[in-house]
């Protein structure tokens, strides 16, 4: 009974106290709570923004701007012609406030004022087959704006390329 009659703590040099458990336990705890510590702090600066907001949003907001204006200026056409002007107008709206939201999150971005509410500068009547090919134009801009972009941005420009690809074909 030599191997079999000693107890399993003292086979191999000392035996393992309950302070070596104490301190292994400790180990782990403080290992644990380092890692998350280190984890809570390196988030904050992954949420930060850069400024200033990308160029292509800027442009995005400036070429929406434009289209407004010019579909403010134009005042022949139809009933029908009217009526489709009306709600392409309500889609650039919204458009242009959904990118002054968006550049609104980047420090020290202003969100391009309130462009759409003054005249100034005035916009171009233009024909139907003219506002049709500007917003052909507008959907391939947005369109290749969105293409060097990622994310939210990207997601957003091309968005709006779609919905001005939809506003040359009810312009058709």
């Amino acid at each position: 009974m030599s191997d079999s009659a000693q107890s399993p703590a003292s086979t191999e040099g000392r035996p393992h106290t309950r302070r070596w458990f104490l301190a292994g336990a400790a180990a782990l705890v403080l290992g644990g709570g380092g890692g998350a510590a280190a984890q809570l702090l390196h988030h904050p600066r992954r949420a930060a923004r850069p400024a200033p907001p990308p160029a292509s949003l800027v442009s995005a907001l400036a070429a929406e701007d434009a289209l407004i204006r010019d579909l403010d200026a134009t005042t022949g056409g139809g009933t029908a012609v009217r009526l489709v002007i009306a709600q392409v107008r309500a889609d650039h709206v919204a458009h242009a406030a959904a990118l002054r939201g968006l550049i609104a999150t980047y420090p020290r971005a202003t969100a391009g004022g309130s462009a759409s509410a003054s005249p100034t500068p005035s916009g171009t009547a233009r024909t139907r087959e003219q506002l049709r090919a500007a917003e052909t134009a507008a959907s391939g801009a947005a369109a290749s704006r969105a293409a060097q972009t990622h994310g939210e941005v990207a997601a957003l420009l091309a968005s709006v390329a779609a919905c001005e690809a939809t506003h040359a074909e009810l312009l058709a």
